[in-house]
């Protein structure tokens, strides 16, 4: 069961997943996680002791990266690329919904 934390700045539970539970989630070996840890393709957002726990929202995209490595037989390292642009697209999306918000507001 993931561990779930209050974030008082953004007055929000908070679910983080350790590596085990990333690995079931996204169908690959715990080795695997640690591998896409050291590319730097996945950080820890919290360490307990020796357990590395994850925020839920970061494994979003290496949850669809590990479908999209199964449906087209990807390596790791092609894995790796996926979630930088997966990344790279949420992050302009929420620039996109920022704008919208302020041509909204500007246009009244």
């Amino acid at each position: 069961m993931p561990l779930q934390i209050i974030d008082a700045a953004r007055v929000q539970a908070l679910e983080y997943l350790s590596i085990a539970e990333v690995s079931n989630l996204c169908e690959i070996e715990q080795d695997e996680v640690r591998e896409l840890m050291d590319y730097g393709a996945l950080q820890s957002d919290m360490v307990v002791g020796d357990e590395v726990f994850f925020a839920v929202q970061r494994v979003h995209c290496l949850k669809v990266a590990c479908n999209q490595r199964r449906d087209y037989d990807l390596d790791l390292f092609s894995v790796v690329l996926v979630i930088g642009y997966l990344q790279e697209i949420d992050a302009l999306k929420q620039q996109i919904s920022v704008y919208q918000a302020l041509s909204r507001s500007t246009a009244h």
